[in-house]
């Protein structure tokens, strides 16, 4: 197994590195974003780690431009960054899977082995379309019939949630966790303000693609 190891801290990608290779797998490095970004566009990696702070280029900005470019590498990050609003970051650039410093080595493999065991098909496609409501992963953009809709950045992660687990209700507990984290504290308003608005924007573009609530439960887009 080939992997991708971005850090500019050369203490921690040394360890890092002899500790995966003590695991088995070929690791190549990379001091700084560049230096990564070209590696991981240019070579066949089974996982990428990428550090959040580089130097010329951040991690965010590397798992943009790889997406943008069809690598479906998976990719883990490492931020000593524990805001809920760069995880979404990390999370809203492509990435599969974060991990705060300091960590412990064994959690970091064991979210390397998770991220390897994934089935190519689990890996978030180009494209997710239910009906005639698509969006674009790459682009960040939501068209119905081949119209643009205009979403905000959390109407966006709203909608791509509910497209790629359609036909199944999800609680509104877990959205709630994937959109906000522990910041929500169990208010379920905020969700339903951005249900509200986002069902408004579909009605308004005319297509069929409907949010259903389930009484008790949570939110679904049916399957077609």
């Amino acid at each position: 197994m080939r992997l991708l190891l971005v850090e500019d801290d050369p203490g921690l990608s040394d360890s890092l590195r002899r500790a995966l290779e003590a695991q088995k797998f070929s690791v190549t490095t990379a001091p700084d974003g560049d230096v990564g970004l070209h590696e991981l566009i240019g070579n066949d990696y089974q996982l990428a780690i990428l550090d959040v702070l580089l130097p010329k280029r951040d991690g965010f900005s590397i798992c943009t431009e790889a997406r943008k470019q069809g690598i479906t590498t998976p990719i883990l990050m490492l931020t000593a960054r524990n805001a809920v609003g760069d995880r979404v970051a990390g999370l809203n650039s492509g990435a599969d899977d974060y991990l705060p410093k300091p960590f412990a080595f064994p959690e970091l493999l064991a979210r390397v082995h998770a991220l390897l065991r994934r089935p190519v098909q689990e890996l978030r496609p180009r494209v997710v379309t239910v009906g005639d409501l698509s969006i674009d992963v790459l682009r960040h953009q939501a068209t119905m019939r081949g119209h643009v809709i205009q979403l905000t950045k959390t109407e966006y992660r709203l909608l791509l949630y509910l497209l790629e687990n359609a036909g199944i209700v999800l609680a509104k507990s877990a959205i709630l966790d994937r959109l906000w984290g522990a910041e929500h504290e169990g208010n379920s308003n905020i969700l339903e303000v951005y249900v509200k608005m986002l069902r408004r924007k579909l009605d308004a573009a005319g297509g069929s693609v409907k949010i259903r609530t389930v009484r008790g439960v949570g939110y679904t887009i049916d399957k077609s």
